[in-house]
Protein backbone atom coordinates (compact mmCIF):
# COMPACT_ATOMS: atom_id res chain seq x y z
CA UNK A 1 0.00 0.00 0.00
CA UNK A 2 1.60 3.73 -0.52
CA UNK A 3 0.65 6.34 2.25
CA UNK A 4 -0.86 9.38 1.59
CA UNK A 5 1.99 11.43 0.64
CA UNK A 6 3.06 9.10 -1.97
CA UNK A 7 0.14 9.27 -3.98
CA UNK A 8 0.23 11.01 -7.17
CA UNK A 9 -2.86 11.90 -8.95
CA UNK A 10 -4.58 14.68 -10.95
CA UNK A 11 -7.42 16.62 -9.99
CA UNK A 12 -8.93 17.46 -13.23
CA UNK A 13 -12.69 16.42 -13.03
CA UNK A 14 -12.71 14.50 -10.26
CA UNK A 15 -9.20 12.30 -9.21
CA UNK A 16 -7.32 10.83 -11.96
CA UNK A 17 -4.00 8.53 -10.40
CA UNK A 18 -0.70 9.56 -12.35
CA UNK A 19 -0.19 6.27 -13.97
CA UNK A 20 2.89 5.30 -15.31
CA UNK A 21 4.50 3.23 -18.64
CA UNK A 22 4.96 0.15 -17.17
CA UNK A 23 7.24 -0.55 -20.53
CA UNK A 24 9.03 3.10 -20.04
CA UNK A 25 13.19 1.63 -20.00
CA UNK A 26 14.18 4.03 -17.72
CA UNK A 27 11.48 3.18 -14.87
CA UNK A 28 12.76 -0.27 -15.43
CA UNK A 29 15.86 0.49 -15.16
CA UNK A 30 15.32 2.64 -12.19
CA UNK A 31 12.61 -0.84 -10.27
CA UNK A 32 15.58 -3.41 -11.22
CA UNK A 33 18.24 -0.81 -9.29
CA UNK A 34 15.76 -0.69 -6.72
CA UNK A 35 15.20 -4.73 -6.66
CA UNK A 36 18.59 -5.36 -6.82
CA UNK A 37 18.78 -3.92 -3.64
CA UNK A 38 16.69 -5.88 -2.00
CA UNK A 39 17.99 -8.63 -3.13
CA UNK A 40 21.43 -8.05 -1.91
CA UNK A 41 19.87 -7.21 1.54
CA UNK A 42 18.47 -10.49 1.51
CA UNK A 43 21.77 -12.04 1.04
CA UNK A 44 23.57 -9.68 3.48
CA UNK A 45 21.06 -9.76 5.89
CA UNK A 46 21.38 -6.55 6.37
CA UNK A 47 19.98 -4.56 8.96
CA UNK A 48 17.07 -2.35 8.50
CA UNK A 49 18.83 1.19 8.99
CA UNK A 50 21.68 -0.33 5.72
CA UNK A 51 18.93 -0.73 3.65
CA UNK A 52 17.36 2.27 4.39
CA UNK A 53 20.81 4.26 3.91
CA UNK A 54 20.95 2.56 0.14
CA UNK A 55 17.75 2.70 -1.24
CA UNK A 56 17.24 6.45 0.05
CA UNK A 57 20.46 7.30 -2.25
CA UNK A 58 19.02 5.84 -5.40
CA UNK A 59 15.74 7.54 -4.11
CA UNK A 60 17.82 10.92 -4.21
CA UNK A 61 18.84 10.48 -7.14
CA UNK A 62 15.72 9.62 -8.96
CA UNK A 63 14.11 12.32 -11.15
CA UNK A 64 11.03 11.77 -9.71
CA UNK A 65 11.43 11.05 -5.91
CA UNK A 66 7.80 10.77 -4.91
CA UNK A 67 7.54 8.10 -7.65
CA UNK A 68 10.71 6.62 -6.28
CA UNK A 69 9.85 6.31 -2.38
CA UNK A 70 6.43 4.67 -4.10
CA UNK A 71 7.80 1.89 -5.95
CA UNK A 72 10.28 1.95 -2.36
CA UNK A 73 7.63 1.24 -0.27
CA UNK A 74 5.88 -1.03 -2.44
CA UNK A 75 9.42 -3.30 -2.08
CA UNK A 76 9.79 -3.05 1.22
CA UNK A 77 6.22 -4.52 2.00
CA UNK A 78 7.58 -7.37 0.28
CA UNK A 79 10.69 -7.78 2.64
CA UNK A 80 10.41 -9.87 6.03
CA UNK A 81 12.69 -9.32 9.15
CA UNK A 82 13.82 -10.84 11.97
CA UNK A 83 11.26 -11.43 14.82
CA UNK A 84 11.43 -9.60 18.18
CA UNK A 85 13.71 -12.09 19.97
CA UNK A 86 12.98 -13.22 23.90
CA UNK A 87 15.23 -11.04 24.99
CA UNK A 88 14.92 -7.75 27.39
CA UNK A 89 17.10 -5.52 25.58
CA UNK A 90 16.82 -2.82 27.44
CA UNK A 91 17.29 -4.96 30.77
CA UNK A 92 20.24 -6.32 29.71
CA UNK A 93 22.02 -3.46 28.02
CA UNK A 94 21.49 -1.74 31.24
CA UNK A 95 23.37 -4.67 33.08
CA UNK A 96 25.86 -4.86 30.35
CA UNK A 97 27.20 -1.10 30.06
CA UNK A 98 26.93 -1.09 34.21
CA UNK A 99 28.89 -3.97 34.80
CA UNK A 100 30.90 -2.51 32.13
CA UNK A 101 31.73 1.11 33.66
CA UNK A 102 32.78 -1.20 37.17
CA UNK A 103 34.98 -3.54 35.15
CA UNK A 104 37.16 0.34 33.51
CA UNK A 105 37.92 1.11 36.89
CA UNK A 106 39.31 -1.65 37.75
CA UNK A 107 41.80 -2.82 34.48
CA UNK A 108 44.03 0.28 34.54
CA UNK A 109 43.66 0.88 30.88
CA UNK A 110 44.49 -2.83 30.24
CA UNK A 111 42.00 -3.36 26.96
CA UNK A 112 42.75 -6.90 27.04
CA UNK A 113 42.42 -7.65 30.93
CA UNK A 114 39.57 -5.60 30.17
CA UNK A 115 37.13 -7.97 27.53
CA UNK A 116 38.40 -11.00 29.93
CA UNK A 117 36.25 -9.19 32.97
CA UNK A 118 33.85 -8.50 30.96
CA UNK A 119 33.32 -11.97 29.89
CA UNK A 120 32.92 -12.65 34.00
CA UNK A 121 28.97 -11.35 32.88
CA UNK A 122 27.18 -14.42 32.03
CA UNK A 123 26.32 -14.32 28.90
CA UNK A 124 27.45 -10.92 28.05
CA UNK A 125 29.81 -12.03 25.43
CA UNK A 126 26.84 -13.85 23.53
CA UNK A 127 25.13 -10.57 24.03
CA UNK A 128 27.91 -8.58 22.91
CA UNK A 129 28.89 -10.68 19.55
CA UNK A 130 25.02 -10.49 18.54
CA UNK A 131 23.55 -6.78 18.56
CA UNK A 132 22.99 -5.40 21.59
CA UNK A 133 20.60 -3.07 19.90
CA UNK A 134 18.19 -5.84 17.88
CA UNK A 135 15.03 -4.63 19.67
CA UNK A 136 15.48 -1.40 17.97
CA UNK A 137 13.78 -1.37 14.16
CA UNK A 138 16.83 0.09 12.54
CA UNK A 139 18.76 -3.06 13.68
CA UNK A 140 16.29 -5.48 12.48
CA UNK A 141 18.02 -7.82 10.04
CA UNK A 142 16.24 -8.67 6.52
CA UNK A 143 15.56 -12.48 6.54
CA UNK A 144 13.25 -12.71 3.37
CA UNK A 145 12.21 -10.84 0.22
CA UNK A 146 9.31 -12.43 -1.97
CA UNK A 147 10.42 -11.97 -5.79
CA UNK A 148 9.40 -9.05 -7.50
CA UNK A 149 10.45 -7.94 -11.03
CA UNK A 150 10.88 -4.76 -12.69
CA UNK A 151 7.75 -4.75 -15.34
CA UNK A 152 5.57 -6.42 -11.95
CA UNK A 153 6.93 -3.83 -9.65
CA UNK A 154 5.96 -0.84 -12.11
CA UNK A 155 2.07 -2.76 -12.55
CA UNK A 156 2.05 -2.94 -9.12
CA UNK A 157 2.38 1.19 -8.34
CA UNK A 158 -0.28 1.54 -10.98
CA UNK A 159 -2.38 -0.95 -9.14
CA UNK A 160 -1.43 0.96 -5.63
CA UNK A 161 -2.08 4.37 -6.75
CA UNK A 162 -5.87 3.33 -6.99
CA UNK A 163 -5.59 1.03 -4.23
CA UNK A 164 -4.32 4.70 -1.94
CA UNK A 165 -7.31 6.14 -3.48
CA UNK A 166 -10.30 3.70 -2.15
CA UNK A 167 -9.12 4.33 1.41
CA UNK A 168 -10.66 6.98 0.89
CA UNK A 169 -13.83 5.95 -0.37
CA UNK A 170 -17.41 6.82 0.47
CA UNK A 171 -18.92 4.51 -2.08
CA UNK A 172 -18.25 2.41 -4.99
CA UNK A 173 -20.02 1.25 -7.90
CA UNK A 174 -18.45 -1.37 -10.04
CA UNK A 175 -19.40 -3.63 -12.96
CA UNK A 176 -17.76 -6.96 -13.62
CA UNK A 177 -18.42 -9.08 -16.86
CA UNK A 178 -16.43 -12.19 -18.19
CA UNK A 179 -17.06 -14.59 -20.56
CA UNK A 180 -15.98 -17.29 -18.01
CA UNK A 181 -18.71 -17.68 -15.04
CA UNK A 182 -15.95 -19.19 -13.10
CA UNK A 183 -14.18 -15.79 -12.87
CA UNK A 184 -16.94 -13.82 -11.41
CA UNK A 185 -17.37 -16.94 -8.87
CA UNK A 186 -13.69 -15.95 -7.87
CA UNK A 187 -14.74 -12.26 -8.02
CA UNK A 188 -16.72 -13.03 -5.44
CA UNK A 189 -15.16 -15.32 -3.01
CA UNK A 190 -12.59 -12.32 -2.95
CA UNK A 191 -15.42 -10.04 -1.75
CA UNK A 192 -16.53 -12.29 0.77
CA UNK A 193 -13.00 -13.22 2.06
CA UNK A 194 -12.38 -9.59 2.52
CA UNK A 195 -15.60 -9.08 4.30
CA UNK A 196 -16.88 -6.12 2.09
CA UNK A 197 -20.29 -5.16 2.20
CA UNK A 198 -21.92 -4.87 -1.38
CA UNK A 199 -25.35 -5.03 -3.03
CA UNK A 200 -24.92 -7.65 -6.48
CA UNK A 201 -27.30 -7.36 -8.92
CA UNK A 202 -27.61 -9.63 -12.35
CA UNK A 203 -27.24 -7.58 -15.17
CA UNK A 204 -29.05 -8.58 -18.78
CA UNK A 205 -26.86 -10.89 -20.61
CA UNK A 206 -26.93 -9.96 -24.66
CA UNK A 207 -27.42 -13.44 -26.37
CA UNK A 208 -24.06 -15.01 -26.99
CA UNK A 209 -22.45 -12.24 -24.30
CA UNK A 210 -21.02 -12.19 -21.40
CA UNK A 211 -21.84 -12.78 -17.14
CA UNK A 212 -22.30 -9.70 -16.03
CA UNK A 213 -22.94 -7.92 -12.64
CA UNK A 214 -23.22 -4.81 -10.59
CA UNK A 215 -21.83 -4.28 -7.61
CA UNK A 216 -22.45 -1.15 -5.00
CA UNK A 217 -20.08 -1.12 -2.28
CA UNK A 218 -19.85 0.83 0.69
CA UNK A 219 -16.68 2.43 1.46
CA UNK A 220 -14.57 2.66 4.67
CA UNK A 221 -16.08 6.49 5.20
CA UNK A 222 -20.07 5.39 4.78
CA UNK A 223 -19.28 3.69 8.10
CA UNK A 224 -18.52 4.54 11.65
CA UNK A 225 -16.46 2.25 13.04
CA UNK A 226 -12.98 0.44 11.92
CA UNK A 227 -12.98 2.21 8.96
CA UNK A 228 -8.98 1.67 8.54
CA UNK A 229 -9.54 -2.25 8.72
CA UNK A 230 -12.38 -1.88 6.34
CA UNK A 231 -10.28 0.48 4.30
CA UNK A 232 -7.29 -1.79 3.83
CA UNK A 233 -9.78 -4.80 2.97
CA UNK A 234 -11.61 -2.65 0.12
CA UNK A 235 -8.18 -1.61 -1.22
CA UNK A 236 -7.04 -5.26 -1.09
CA UNK A 237 -9.55 -6.54 -3.03
CA UNK A 238 -9.45 -4.09 -5.81
CA UNK A 239 -6.87 -6.38 -7.95
CA UNK A 240 -9.17 -9.14 -8.06
CA UNK A 241 -11.41 -7.05 -10.19
CA UNK A 242 -8.67 -5.97 -12.38
CA UNK A 243 -8.58 -9.71 -12.99
CA UNK A 244 -11.77 -9.86 -14.87
CA UNK A 245 -11.81 -9.57 -18.63
CA UNK A 246 -14.44 -6.14 -18.83
CA UNK A 247 -15.11 -3.94 -15.24
CA UNK A 248 -15.61 -0.19 -14.26
CA UNK A 249 -15.45 1.45 -11.09
CA UNK A 250 -17.49 4.86 -10.52
CA UNK A 251 -15.81 5.74 -7.16
CA UNK A 252 -16.91 9.18 -4.45
CA UNK A 253 -14.01 9.94 -2.69
CA UNK A 254 -13.45 12.13 0.30
CA UNK A 255 -9.77 13.08 0.94
CA UNK A 256 -9.88 15.61 3.82
CA UNK A 257 -11.68 18.76 1.90
CA UNK A 258 -11.10 17.64 -1.41
CA UNK A 259 -14.05 15.36 -2.84
CA UNK A 260 -15.01 14.26 -6.12
CA UNK A 261 -15.26 10.97 -8.29
CA UNK A 262 -12.65 8.46 -9.21
CA UNK A 263 -13.61 6.49 -12.73
CA UNK A 264 -11.93 3.73 -14.20
CA UNK A 265 -12.26 0.63 -16.01
CA UNK A 266 -10.47 -1.82 -18.26
CA UNK A 267 -9.02 0.76 -20.69
CA UNK A 268 -6.82 1.49 -17.83
CA UNK A 269 -4.62 -1.39 -19.10
CA UNK A 270 -4.03 -2.19 -15.37
CA UNK A 271 -2.66 -5.77 -14.44
CA UNK A 272 -3.66 -7.71 -11.47
CA UNK A 273 -1.02 -9.12 -9.30
CA UNK A 274 -3.55 -12.08 -7.93
CA UNK A 275 -2.66 -15.15 -9.31
CA UNK A 276 -2.76 -18.11 -6.94
CA UNK A 277 -6.17 -17.70 -4.92
CA UNK A 278 -5.54 -20.01 -1.87
CA UNK A 279 -2.36 -17.05 -1.53
CA UNK A 280 -5.19 -14.83 -0.19
CA UNK A 281 -7.30 -17.12 1.57
CA UNK A 282 -7.80 -15.67 5.21
CA UNK A 283 -5.94 -17.82 7.92
CA UNK A 284 -9.40 -18.39 9.67
CA UNK A 285 -11.22 -19.75 6.54
CA UNK A 286 -8.75 -22.20 5.92
CA UNK A 287 -8.31 -23.74 9.69
CA UNK A 288 -11.96 -23.90 9.35
CA UNK A 289 -11.94 -25.80 6.19
CA UNK A 290 -9.17 -28.37 7.60
CA UNK A 291 -10.82 -28.85 11.07
CA UNK A 292 -13.95 -29.45 9.10
CA UNK A 293 -12.40 -32.07 7.03
CA UNK A 294 -10.98 -33.59 9.69
CA UNK A 295 -13.97 -33.84 12.30
CA UNK A 296 -16.82 -33.83 10.19
CA UNK A 297 -18.11 -36.90 8.09
CA UNK A 298 -22.33 -36.08 7.77
CA UNK A 299 -21.41 -33.49 5.57
CA UNK A 300 -19.26 -32.10 2.98
CA UNK A 301 -17.66 -28.40 2.27
CA UNK A 302 -18.55 -27.74 -1.38
CA UNK A 303 -15.88 -26.45 -3.74
CA UNK A 304 -17.96 -23.83 -5.57
CA UNK A 305 -20.74 -22.17 -3.57
CA UNK A 306 -23.19 -21.30 -6.58
CA UNK A 307 -25.38 -17.41 -7.00
CA UNK A 308 -28.70 -18.05 -5.26
CA UNK A 309 -30.96 -16.19 -7.06
CA UNK A 310 -33.34 -13.99 -4.48
CA UNK A 311 -35.08 -12.39 -6.95
CA UNK A 312 -35.54 -8.56 -8.95
CA UNK A 313 -32.32 -9.79 -10.24
CA UNK A 314 -30.25 -9.74 -7.32
CA UNK A 315 -28.18 -12.07 -5.95
CA UNK A 316 -26.95 -13.81 -3.26
CA UNK A 317 -23.48 -15.54 -3.02
CA UNK A 318 -22.93 -17.29 0.11
CA UNK A 319 -19.86 -17.40 2.30
CA UNK A 320 -19.72 -21.38 2.22
CA UNK A 321 -21.85 -24.15 0.64
CA UNK A 322 -22.27 -28.13 2.60
CA UNK A 323 -23.45 -31.45 0.88
CA UNK A 324 -25.12 -34.22 3.53
CA UNK A 325 -23.27 -36.85 2.34
CA UNK A 326 -26.46 -38.93 3.24
CA UNK A 327 -28.59 -37.44 0.49
CA UNK A 328 -27.20 -34.45 -1.31
CA UNK A 329 -29.22 -31.80 0.39
CA UNK A 330 -26.92 -28.28 -0.35
CA UNK A 331 -27.61 -25.66 2.50
CA UNK A 332 -25.55 -22.28 2.05
CA UNK A 333 -24.12 -20.43 4.47
CA UNK A 334 -23.53 -16.36 4.70
CA UNK A 335 -21.75 -14.17 7.16
CA UNK A 336 -22.41 -10.80 8.61
CA UNK A 337 -19.41 -9.28 10.40
CA UNK A 338 -19.81 -6.00 12.53
CA UNK A 339 -20.01 -3.49 9.48
CA UNK A 340 -22.76 -5.17 7.42
CA UNK A 341 -25.97 -4.04 10.03
CA UNK A 342 -27.47 -2.66 6.59
CA UNK A 343 -26.81 -5.89 4.32
CA UNK A 344 -27.63 -8.25 7.35
CA UNK A 345 -31.26 -6.32 7.88
CA UNK A 346 -31.79 -7.19 3.73
CA UNK A 347 -30.92 -10.74 4.11
CA UNK A 348 -33.33 -11.08 6.93
CA UNK A 349 -36.33 -9.51 4.93
CA UNK A 350 -35.34 -11.95 1.40
CA UNK A 351 -36.19 -14.35 3.38
CA UNK A 352 -39.40 -13.47 5.08
CA UNK A 353 -40.47 -12.91 1.17
CA UNK A 354 -38.35 -16.48 0.49
CA UNK A 355 -37.96 -19.08 3.11
CA UNK A 356 -37.87 -21.18 0.90
CA UNK A 357 -34.03 -20.31 -0.02
CA UNK A 358 -31.67 -22.83 1.44
CA UNK A 359 -29.54 -20.14 3.47
CA UNK A 360 -28.16 -20.11 7.11
CA UNK A 361 -27.01 -16.96 8.48
CA UNK A 362 -23.79 -16.57 10.89
CA UNK A 363 -24.01 -13.26 12.55
CA UNK A 364 -20.91 -11.37 14.13
CA UNK A 365 -21.35 -10.82 17.61
CA UNK A 366 -19.65 -7.78 17.20
CA UNK A 367 -22.86 -6.75 15.08
CA UNK A 368 -25.27 -8.34 17.39
CA UNK A 369 -24.68 -8.41 21.51
CA UNK A 370 -27.28 -10.70 23.45
CA UNK A 371 -30.05 -8.10 23.19
CA UNK A 372 -29.21 -7.06 19.81
CA UNK A 373 -29.74 -11.21 18.86
CA UNK A 374 -33.07 -11.49 20.70
CA UNK A 375 -34.40 -8.51 18.95
CA UNK A 376 -33.75 -9.90 15.32
CA UNK A 377 -35.03 -13.04 16.62
CA UNK A 378 -38.24 -11.63 18.08
CA UNK A 379 -38.54 -9.09 14.76
CA UNK A 380 -38.17 -12.31 12.54
CA UNK A 381 -39.48 -15.56 14.54
CA UNK A 382 -39.54 -17.81 11.12
CA UNK A 383 -36.24 -16.95 10.86
CA UNK A 384 -34.99 -18.29 14.21
CA UNK A 385 -34.09 -21.72 13.75
CA UNK A 386 -31.52 -20.44 10.64
CA UNK A 387 -29.77 -17.79 12.64
CA UNK A 388 -26.88 -18.20 14.70
CA UNK A 389 -23.89 -16.11 16.14
CA UNK A 390 -19.87 -16.72 16.16
CA UNK A 391 -16.95 -14.45 17.16
CA UNK A 392 -14.62 -13.46 14.37
CA UNK A 393 -15.32 -16.61 12.92
CA UNK A 394 -17.36 -19.54 13.35
CA UNK A 395 -16.81 -22.68 14.71
CA UNK A 396 -17.30 -26.19 13.47
CA UNK A 397 -19.34 -27.83 16.31
CA UNK A 398 -21.64 -25.26 16.03
CA UNK A 399 -21.94 -25.16 12.23
CA UNK A 400 -22.68 -28.72 12.29
CA UNK A 401 -25.72 -28.36 14.81
CA UNK A 402 -27.02 -25.85 12.97
CA UNK A 403 -27.37 -27.38 10.03
CA UNK A 404 -28.47 -30.87 11.33
CA UNK A 405 -31.34 -28.75 12.91
CA UNK A 406 -32.25 -26.73 9.75
CA UNK A 407 -32.09 -29.95 7.53
CA UNK A 408 -34.23 -31.78 9.81
CA UNK A 409 -37.07 -28.79 9.17
CA UNK A 410 -37.03 -28.82 5.37
CA UNK A 411 -36.27 -32.56 4.84
CA UNK A 412 -37.60 -34.45 8.18
CA UNK A 413 -36.45 -37.99 8.29
CA UNK A 414 -33.79 -37.47 5.78
CA UNK A 415 -30.44 -39.08 6.46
Amino acid sequence: MLTKELLKFRRRGGFQPAFIDAADPALLRLAGELLEIYRGAREARMTRGELEELTEALIRQAPDRVLAAGLNKLALDHCSFDPVREIDYPARRAELFAFAAKQLTCCGGDIGRYRELLAELPGAVEFMTGDIYGDLPDHERVTGFRELYPAGLLQRYNIALVQGLLVYAESIAATAADSEPAELRRLFKYLKFFRLLAEVKRLPRPRGGKSAVSLSISGPYSLFANTRKYALQLAAFFPALVNLEEWSIRVKVKMGAKRGELKLDQSAGLVSHYRNFSSYVPEEIRMFHALFRKEVTSWKIVGESPFIDGGNQELVFPDLSFRRVADGLELHLELFHRWHRGQLERRLELLDRRPELPLLLGIDRALADDDGFAALCGKHPALAGRLYRFRDFPGVDRTVKMLDSFAEKIAPGAR
